[in-house]
């Protein structure tokens, strides 16, 4: 049976995929130079989550392999 994923790691994710997409569009579609520094900031924040997600994903994983 499939465990829940971890809600940090699947926020991460999916921000930075919708972040990057998002930043596609403006970069290539709209061409709005400005925007950049603001989509820039969003990247280090899911980046974040994702690292947290992914660490308490670790974490849980020895704590079932020592036991």
């Amino acid at each position: 049976m499939m465990k829940a994923l971890n809600p940090f790691f699947v926020l991460g994710t999916v921000g930075v995929v919708i972040t990057a997409i998002l930043h596609v569009v403006v970069a290539l579609v709209l061409s709005i130079p400005t925007a950049h520094k603001s989509i820039f900031v969003l990247y280090p924040v899911f980046i974040s989550f994702l690292a947290i997600g992914a660490g308490q994903i670790i974490k849980g994983s020895k704590a079932v392999s020592e036991s």
